[in-house]
């Protein structure tokens, strides 16, 4: 007997206004959250809008917030969001006045928090990718490339190979200080800074110009140590600990 799931899926139009729609159909053994909104696209409402690409966790864009806790929709089982362990002190994530939802039968699937919504699950990224880019996440190569830009031991490698896995997909921006200031430069871009300011390839003066940025009054001196973005991140980059590290290295306190 094929088991049937009930889902309470966040809708805006982007005008403002928002509601929850309910949806019950049966779900199929592998079925993913991903594989569900396609499934509601495919069979109740084709107006539904949300991101999505690889499919395979590694391009970040299918980022939301299921049950109250943001997730990775494509890795993310039906079968298991009732049963897995949820992370410890999330904050409440609210998008609109509290829904009629039961926590027991029904999935709740929401956008991602702390941003604003364009459509339904599709949240503005433009603020994250602003400030990503402040950071300079890249090296200023000379044409006649040589070392230190070019050479990398294992030994250096190891020393950044968690703050590389990082996929930008935004679930860190559900830390509190996202929330309460919008010019904070988040957990993401500092975790990514952290890896170039560590990168034995890194050029002095490009070292420098990361510094100059991440050590500004709203980068990493506003960091209030929730450590939530540790707690969420889907691929255990520890963006709170990046932010420590920085903290601890080239900040006197």
């Amino acid at each position: 007997m094929v088991e049937k799931h009930k889902f309470l899926v966040y809708r805006n139009s982007g005008n403002g206004k928002s509601h929850y729609d309910k949806f019950e159909f049966p779900v199929s053994k592998g079925m993913s959250i991903l594989d569900a909104l396609f499934y509601i696209q495919d069979y109740f409402d084709s107006t539904l809008a949300f991101r999505y690409a690889c499919r395979g966790a590694i391009c970040g864009s299918c980022g939301m917030t299921i049950d109250k806790v943001p997730l990775l929709a494509c890795r993310t089982q039906v079968s298991t969001v009732k049963t897995s362990k949820k992370p410890a002190k999330l904050p409440e994530f609210k998008f609109s006045d509290h829904p009629e939802w039961d926590p027991e039968t029904e999935i709740l699937i929401e956008p991602l928090p702390n941003m604003s919504v364009l459509k339904d699950l599709v949240v503005d990224m433009e603020p994250f990718w602003k400030f990503y880019r402040e950071i300079e996440p890249y090296f200023a190569r000379k044409w006649n490339d040589v070392a230190p830009e070019s050479l990398q031991s294992t030994g250096q490698m190891k020393t950044i190979e968690r703050l590389v896995y990082c996929i930008l997909c935004g679930l860190c921006w559900a830390c509190p200080v996202s929330k309460e200031n919008p010019n904070y430069l988040g957990p993401a871009q500092l975790a990514k800074a952290d890896r170039f300011i560590r990168d034995s390839r890194i050029s002095d003066d490009r070292q420098e110009s990361i510094l100059s940025r991440v050590l500004q009054d709203d980068a990493v001196p506003a960091c209030e140590k929730f450590f939530v973005c540790n707690r969420v991140c889907p691929k255990r980059v520890m963006p709170g600990t990046a932010i420590k590290d920085i903290r601890n290295n080239w900040i006197n306190e």
